[in-house]
């Protein structure tokens, strides 16, 4: 309870028939309200309890994009959030796309856009767009909005002391190789840098831009970039936010108004089983990356991966900090 505000309503009648404070003040007998809504409080964080230990002091990455990056009322709620894990103890990455902006900035500037299988193809025309929302946009908002809690957050690409060195990416579909253009495969991550930042109390915001070393910049899939930055610092887990509750799935019962099997939002799912579904056409466009990056991370060493909606409420704090389940989580 808010004893300050109490006193400061009681302080009228604080005091004598002379105008001298007294030695004793009293409650207002709203106190028994008041209370019960803070012991619920209270047990909420004791039931978070065992999750804080288990985090405390370990890795999360955490891949933002989507609808929310256009809401700034949806990216605060998600960037407090944020906030609040790295102050009970966890080493937050920060990822972030752009995707939905640089295609709006390419059709303003009668670019096309063309995609395959969820990866941007990017022209040298369209490489300096990106470059432009990444950096200049969106990695700088979403570091002022972080920084409204205090010095919280530092921005950064790949081409920011060469942390992230990749080559040009050639995607195979159906047996034939597709060039994507100025986009990057990653081939080697200086963690040590991330690290530094981490270990100076800063919340690494990292724009998926990676160079080759020879002054070419690449556009790198911001999933694929997040799943190998969890895995070079052995991250416990990883965290993709969409604008989707999770991977959804036949469930087995045809619905009554189109007598077709009904899609139903899937818990957990292996990787085996993320393949088929992959093959089938169940998993398609941006989703595919998503999937393939959360495989990645499994393989190599992290602990978790899953599939949130960013767009719901507290959604990263549901899924660290209880035992509900929420989104997809990918297993091995």
């Amino acid at each position: 309870m808010n004893r300050k505000k109490v006193y400061t309503e009681m302080a009228s009648n604080n005091n004598d028939c002379n105008g001298i404070k007294k030695d004793i003040e009293f409650y207002n007998g709203n106190e028994n309200k008041i209370e019960s809504v803070y012991f619920n409080k209270a047990m909420v964080l004791l039931e978070a309890l065992p999750y804080i230990k288990e985090y405390f002091e370990k890795t999360v990455v955490v891949k933002i994009g989507g609808a929310m990056m256009e809401d700034d009322e949806i990216m605060q709620g998600v960037l407090d959030d944020i906030i609040l894990m790295k102050y009970v103890g966890i080493r937050v990455i920060l990822i972030h796309g752009g995707g939905k902006q640089i295609t709006q900035l390419m059709n303003e500037k009668k670019i096309e856009v063309e995609f395959v299988d969820g990866l941007r193809v990017t022209s040298k025309e369209s490489i300096d767009v990106v470059r432009m929302v990444l950096m200049g946009s969106i990695n700088s908002k979403i570091v002022a909005l972080l920084n409204k809690h205090g010095n919280e957050a530092i921005g950064v690409s790949g081409n920011d002391g060469n942390f992230i060195k990749c080559r040009k990416k050639y995607y195979k579909k159906a047996g034939i190789e597709i060039d994507l253009g100025y986009v990057g495969e990653i081939t080697e991550i200086d963690s040590s840098f991330i690290k530094n930042i981490l270990s100076g109390d800063y919340i690494p915001v990292i724009a998926t831009l990676g160079t080759d070393g020879i002054g070419n910049f690449y556009n790198i899939n911001a999933d694929t970039c997040a799943s190998e930055i969890a895995i070079s610092v052995n991250a416990k887990k990883l965290i993709l936010l969409t604008d989707v509750d999770g991977i959804a799935g036949t469930g087995g019962k045809n619905s009554a108004d189109t007598g077709c099997l009904e899609k139903k939002l899937i818990s957990s799912l292996s990787s085996v089983k993320c393949e088929e579904m992959i093959k089938s056409g169940e998993i398609e466009a941006g989703m595919i990356p998503k999937v393939k990056a959360c495989i990645a991370a499994l393989v190599g060493g992290v602990e978790r991966a899953y599939i949130l909606n960013g767009t719901t409420p507290h959604s990263i704090l549901v899924e660290i900090f209880t035992d509900k389940g929420i989104g997809t989580m990918i297993t091995v």
